[in-house]
């Protein structure tokens, strides 16, 4: 331990000149500029800028703010944004009550000149329990991502389904979509919902609480929601009934189950 005490006591530090990097536009002097108009006047010195924390100090002429990000950072993270403005009449709170079902949430591939390039889809249902309801599709390459597309996309489509006496449907229904047969049926006070697990959520979303449901065909979840939908919006009510028919409401109101 006495020789290595010793050893350290001859070293000495001996002081250097520090070495600072310099931009070759940014030099004045001998080498000549990239530019003929600049001189040592006019050059910017770059050495004492901070990208983060340096700010332009003067008052801007308009109340529009220019987005200034760091030159490290990809645009492709800038520009890929879900933003949560959604063009709807609902208010904020509205939409945070609402009901929102992920039905769907797959991978997918799409195939171009650069090869098989793999991304999310996400299909999701929104609705309040009293009518208004609505589904979007959404992609992304994170499955988040691609749910919060859709589910934006679901608000924006949100639309009024009518129910007779509020818990039901005012006569059978069958709609064909694609290779999609549904079948729906209006049921008595206290019958529940039995359907294709789908189509329950979708009931439970809109508001309906007595109701049965067949899929036929094929069973594809993207075809049996919209089939849904579709069929769910050509609903026709008594009113609707008795004037096609030429008849009074009170002749049909009271046909279907649980007419008082």
């Amino acid at each position: 331990m006495l020789a290595l005490g010793r050893s350290f006591a001859k070293l000495s530090v001996i002081p250097t000149a520090r070495i600072t990097a310099t931009r070759a536009y940014a030099t004045v002097g001998d080498k000549k500029l990239r530019h003929p108009a600049l001189n040592k006047d006019n050059v910017p010195d770059l050495s004492k800028i901070d990208y983060i924390l340096d700010h332009p100090t003067e008052k801007p002429s308009t109340l529009e703010q220019q987005k200034t990000f760091t030159p490290h950072r990809p645009p492709e993270v800038v520009m890929n944004t879900v933003t949560d403005i959604i063009d709807t009449p609902l208010s904020a709170s509205e939409q945070a009550r609402l009901m929102k079902k992920a039905l769907v949430v797959k991978r997918v591939v799409n195939m171009n000149g650069k090869g098989k390039q793999p991304s999310m889809y996400a299909l999701v249902v929104v609705g309040n329990g009293n009518g208004l309801a609505g589904y979007g599709e959404g992609k992304d390459e994170e499955a988040a991502r691609a749910v919060r597309k859709a589910t934006n996309r679901a608000i924006k489509n949100m639309r009024y389904f009518e129910r007779y006496d509020n818990r039901t449907l005012p006569m059978d229904l069958t709609h064909k979509f694609h290779a999609t047969t549904l079948e729906l049926r209006a049921r008595p006070p206290g019958f529940g919902i039995r359907t294709n697990h789908y189509v329950h959520e979708i009931c439970k979303c809109i508001g309906f609480q007595d109701i049965s449901a067949k899929v036929r065909g094929s069973t594809t979840p993207m075809n049996v929601i919209k089939a849904a939908f579709e069929a769910l919006s050509n609903i026709k009510q008594p009113e609707d009934i008795a004037r096609m028919r030429g008849k009074k409401l009170a002749d049909v109101q009271h046909v279907y189950f649980g007419g008082n």
